[in-house]
């Protein structure tokens, strides 16, 4: 096939794609699933505020505690992991045990 076909053929398949014929026809919404979406859309606004209240405060605490907030995010998700499945702290510290051990 030539080039100039090639491109015939994807100018063809643009102009059926853009036709609206291939678009998906969905229900009239009800009250109720406006009331849902606008729940859906009010929670993830929440836990956006959330996220942007939890980062300064790593910050903060961070600061406090003259480390950067990386390696404090790394601590609290070692302890969150403690807390769910246990052993976490330590397997990490034999991991550590084992990277001194390729360093000696």
């Amino acid at each position: 096939m030539t080039a100039q076909a090639q491109a015939g053929g994807r100018a063809q398949r643009t102009e059926t794609e853009s036709s609206g014929a291939e678009f998906a026809a969905f229900r009239a919404l009800s009250e109720h699933d406006r009331q849902a979406i606008n729940a859906i859309i009010q929670n993830k606004d929440r836990i956006k505020l959330a996220q942007a209240q939890l980062r300064e405060d790593v910050k903060v605490v961070a600061e406090r505690l003259g480390m950067k907030s990386s390696e404090l995010n790394r601590i609290v998700r070692l302890a969150m992991k403690e807390q769910e499945q246990g052993n976490a702290l330590l397997h990490e510290k034999a991991l550590i045990e084992v990277a001194e051990q390729l360093l000696a």
